[in-house]
């Protein structure tokens, strides 16, 4: 989990902020700034919001998100393909796999030829 208070701090410090100045742009008083950049408390949603937007940060950084990546679009032939080897049983789909395989790397021999 990230040190949320650390990284509001260290952000605050970077923008050469005092808490006092902070508290004049937001309005967040003095004690509870100091409680959020020492894991005392933590800030509701709309306070963390105008403390990363004052900072210049991401929420997804802050909390350490990940975005998802999306989904790749299937093709016609993507979907034909997927839907005949889920027809098959589990023996018929790892045999499929190994022949398709084999022809991949045939083809990928003969295209550097």
């Amino acid at each position: 989990m990230t040190d949320i208070g650390f990284v509001l701090k260290n952000a605050r410090e970077n923008k050469n902020l005092t808490q006092q100045k902070v508290m004049e742009l937001t309005g967040i008083n003095r004690k509870s700034l100091s409680g959020y950049e020492n894991n005392v408390a933590e800030p509701d949603l709309s306070t963390f919001a105008s403390l990363i937007s004052l900072y210049g940060l991401s929420a997804d950084a802050v909390l350490n998100i990940n975005p998802v990546q999306p989904m790749p679009t299937l093709t016609r032939y993507d979907k034909q393909l997927l839907s005949l080897f889920k027809s098959l049983d589990s023996q018929h789909q790892k045999e499929l796999l190994v022949q398709v395989n084999s022809l991949v790397k045939y083809l990928q021999k003969s295209e550097t030829k």
